[in-house]
């Protein structure tokens, strides 16, 4: 400990006196705080994802800075040991304390982080919830559920407990619809299966999941290619299903229906169709949009930080002999654009960030969206 000192004293100038170096630490310490906050910045511009080292290095330079602070804080030998011993104590009983929960949720953030199974944007099932993920962190994870309520679940959680992630590439979308004894079940899957193709799912098929006592269960199901479509895609399976059943003349109701008011039996429980000038307005999206507006703008930050990182590895790529190169003026251009919309969706994200925290008004909110739309 004396060497040391004695080393940073040499270098210290001499009208410090004994406050040399502590002063030159500290403007070492500030030195290096700069420059790592440089790196970061500069591999923010290029798109990388630094949170987790972000916030790793925060934490390790409060630590080294509070230690080399006691260490060369001009004071007794004896008092630096004794205050020496008191941090490693606090720190000591903090990791024993908070083994269960702070260190465990950060040991399980990096697991999390390794398995990469989820990203910002990923729709997820947890305790029979689901959500569209927005922000994983250190120590937590972040989802906006159907109603756009932000959950927050630890990641110790996530590793204890099972998890489905729908994948980005497509999922299946199903929905279950219970019927009578007394209807063929060619009529019926017949009935779903035009369901499913109005609906615009692909590779549809129906599966009978229960022969109940007083009805059967069935299944319909089909391939969605846009994963984040998933809530709008179910309820237009739901209402296409209701159309196609009710077209073939099949009724929806509970068995037990006539058991409880006596009905004439060529009454259906079909309900007349209104002649509709208007198209059905297109909403594809919409639902998405509003309820996972934070969970969007993640998933756009982190998608375009992918295109631009793949960007930047294929112009790494040296041409091979005999081969034509790729059009590298044409890839640069389409890198500056692609930084441009990240540029736009990092504010947008900073938008929803502050709204989150400050409560800003949604008008105003609105304003700043209008402004720098979100680029997809």
């Amino acid at each position: 400990m004396d060497e040391a000192l004695g080393a940073v004293n040499s270098v210290a100038p001499d009208w410090l006196g004994v406050w040399g170096p502590f002063a030159v630490v500290m403007l070492f310490l500030f030195g290096v705080w700069l420059f790592t906050r440089k790196i970061f910045a500069v591999q923010k511009d290029h798109g990388a994802d630094i949170r987790y080292r972000e916030q790793g290095t925060k934490l390790v330079f409060r630590l080294s800075g509070l230690l080399l602070g006691i260490t060369t804080f001009p004071m007794e030998s004896e008092l630096r040991g004794q205050l020496l011993s008191l941090v490693g104590l606090l720190l000591s009983a903090a990791i024993a304390l908070s083994s269960t929960s702070v260190m465990g949720n950060l040991m399980a953030g990096f697991m999390l982080r390794t398995v990469n199974s989820f990203r910002a944007g990923d729709y997820i099932e947890f305790r029979n919830e689901l959500g569209r993920v927005s922000q994983r962190g250190l120590l937590h994870v972040e989802f906006q559920n159907e109603t756009s309520e932000l959950v927050t679940v630890p990641n110790l959680l996530l590793v204890q407990e099972p998890y489905n992630v729908v994948r980005s590439s497509g999922t299946v979308v199903s929905a279950e619809v219970s019927l009578g004894y007394d209807v063929d079940r060619r009529d019926i899957e017949e009935a779903l299966l035009k369901a499913i193709e109005a609906a615009e799912l692909g590779d549809g098929f129906v599966q009978i999941r229960n022969l109940g006592d007083f009805s059967v269960n069935y299944r319909a199901s089909g391939w969605l290619k846009e994963a984040g479509l998933l809530v709008s895609a179910r309820s237009r399976l739901r209402g296409k299903m209701l159309d196609a059943l009710h077209d073939a003349g099949i009724e929806i109701v509970s068995p037990s229906f006539m058991n409880q008011r006596p009905l004439p039996p060529e009454l259906k429980f079909i309900p007349k169709r209104k002649k509709v000038n208007m198209p059905e307005e297109d909403k594809n999206g919409h639902a998405e949009e509003i309820l996972f507006s934070k969970a969007e703008v993640a998933s756009a930050v982190e998608n375009l930080e992918a295109k631009i990182k793949k960007l930047k590895e294929k112009l790494k790529i040296e041409p091979i002999e005999g081969e034509e190169d790729i059009d590298r003026e044409a890839v640069k251009e389409e890198l500056s654009a692609l930084t441009e919309e990240l540029e736009t969706a990092r504010e947008n994200a900073k938008v929803e960030s502050a709204r989150d925290r400050h409560g800003k008004d949604e008008d105003d909110t609105e304003e700043v969206k209008e402004d720098k739309p979100l680029k997809k």
